[in-house]
């Protein structure tokens, strides 16, 4: 018989009876002596429910000769070539610090913001080849959907669906790159009454257009994606490699930067333009304002999700 002695539940157990503000070794140590608390416990209801075993040897995760041949054992993985370094996004905790599995984690409902984002394209020339055209004299607008305003200061393209029919539609104007399907329920939101179909073309054929990010100076290109969907939203991604699991697959397949903005605690490191020593959440609100200012806010909701 064993116990995994490392985890979540024991840290906050003594959290809860010491706090949070102990030295970290004096942390590891109440953290022991609680976990052999809880196995003696464990081991003598084991023993009265009947249970066989070595009870007087078992193995602990928290002992050091076992700790020390979890080492080893990753020597020898590592001597052998199949350790690669790497990285990506994982759920994380703000409150305990710390990564967490997807089991650990718990939904409910709440409200966000739910915005719709024009991203300019930079130079009409290579979109007006792409749809076959001789030029295109207005200014064109992909739109994003999201409900995560706090992630666009990491967002480093806008995604499509390689298949999805997309539509170039005039307004005002304007033009504005939607998917063929979600374009009339987008208009309906943004109370836009008549629209002009100009090109119809799929998602493909805009592979590699570069945008404007809608208040950095940054240049983002749109990629291809197989996770965009035409469940809600516009049929464009907003796309930020350091926020998704997703998005970091993406990225990792244009070698787009995986720019993490947001420190341990939640709020964004200071040299962060704009939002530098904000909360996530209130980084929010000063998101959006900044898209009201540049004039890159296309529809601001609210959506109540899980």
């Amino acid at each position: 018989p064993g116990w995994d002695c490392h985890g979540l539940p024991i840290e906050h157990q003594v959290e809860k009876k010491h706090g949070k503000t102990i030295p970290a070794a004096q942390f590891r140590r109440l953290c022991r002596e609680y976990a052999e608390e809880q196995i003696e416990r464990q081991k003598k209801d084991f023993i009265r429910l009947g249970v066989l075993g070595d009870w007087e040897r078992p193995y602990r995760t928290m002992e050091f000769r076992t700790e020390a041949d979890t080492i080893r054992a990753l020597g020898r993985i590592r001597r052998r070539g199949y350790l690669v370094q790497g990285a990506k996004p994982v759920h994380w905790c703000l409150d305990c610090r710390s990564a967490l599995a997807e089991a650990e984690v718990e939904y409910e409902d709440r409200n966000s913001p739910a915005i719709d984002v024009a991203f300019q394209v930079l130079d009409n020339k290579p979109l007006a080849k792409a749809l076959r055209f001789t030029h295109i004299y207005e200014p064109v607008f992909a739109v994003i959907w999201t409900t995560t305003p706090w992630t666009l200061p990491a967002n480093q393209a806008v995604a499509v669906h390689p298949d999805i029919d997309y539509v170039l539609v005039r307004h005002a104007s304007m033009l504005f790159i939607l998917a063929r399907e979600l374009a009339q329920k987008c208009f309906e939101a943004y109370e836009i009454k008549s629209a002009e179909t100009v090109a119809e073309f799929k998602g493909a054929d805009i592979e590699g257009l570069k945008l404007q990010h809608p208040f950095y100076g940054r240049v983002v290109p749109v990629v291809l994606g197989e996770h965009v969907t035409l469940d809600s939203g516009t049929g464009l991604v907003h796309t930020a490699p350091a926020h998704g699991i997703e998005d970091f697959v993406v990225g990792a397949r244009y070698a787009l930067p995986v720019d993490n903005p947001v420190d341990d605690d939640g709020r964004f490191v200071e040299k962060t333009p704009l939002v530098g020593g904000l909360s996530v959440w209130k980084g929010n609100d000063v998101v959006i304002k900044a898209l009201k200012d540049h004039e890159r806010l296309v529809r601001l909701a609210s959506i109540r999700h899980s």
